[in-house]
């Protein structure tokens, strides 16, 4: 796995061993800053579940201003300040070893907003809902902002024709793009509200 383009393109990074990390392919990476293009630029970003780092070091070596990285397991945190430092990027970083709605609910007290949020949860994941709801409620995502969630193409939450959630399918990998104005609608469509 290396980082694609940027400040730090091809470089390559580590990624944690055993099967609690699921990173996400070159191919959709790819994929996922070429429909993102330009929103990186200058953004507050959160690297949700974030395992080895790698989509957020992407956005950083993209041009993003800053990049919170929540994981909650120690050794993967290490890899990803590995990560940072292999890269050059670990000057606008900060990272937060907590379950993410811990982590959602320190950034809300400390009245943190992000442009730009990934989830890529492990495919056990059940709490998207939750943390969505947490990210409406606390207004932790920017007037303009997006979210951009990664998902295992058969655990699909919202159903294809759904009009508040933009969905793109690569193979087994999903990547659903919620807009903030959005994100409301589409988090009560997963909860039956």
């Amino acid at each position: 796995m290396r980082v694609i383009a940027g400040s730090a393109g091809g470089i390559k990074l580590k990624v944690p061993r055993g099967g609690g990390v699921r990173p996400t392919s070159d191919r959709v990476k790819e994929a996922l800053f070429n429909i993102l293009g330009a929103w990186v630029c200058n953004a507050a970003v959160w690297d949700l579940f974030a395992g080895s780092g790698a989509i957020g070091i992407e956005a950083l070596s993209r041009g993003a201003a800053e990049c919170v990285f929540v994981e909650r397991d120690r050794r993967h945190l290490g890899i990803i300040k590995e990560n940072l430092a292999r890269t050059g990027l670990a000057g606008r970083a900060r990272l937060i070893c907590l379950d993410v709605e811990k982590a959602l609910e320190m950034l809300s007290q400390e009245k943190r907003q992000a442009d730009l949020i990934f989830l890529d949860p492990p495919y056990q994941e059940k709490n998207v809902p939750q943390v969505l709801q947490s990210i409406e409620l606390n207004s932790l995502l920017r007037e303009g902002g997006l979210i951009v969630l990664e998902l295992f193409a058969r655990s699909r939450l919202w159903p294809v024709n759904q009009p508040q959630v933009n969905q793109r399918r690569y193979g087994d990998t999903v990547l659903a793009f919620i807009e903030a104005a959005a994100l409301p609608r589409a988090r009560a469509s997963l909860s039956g509200n």
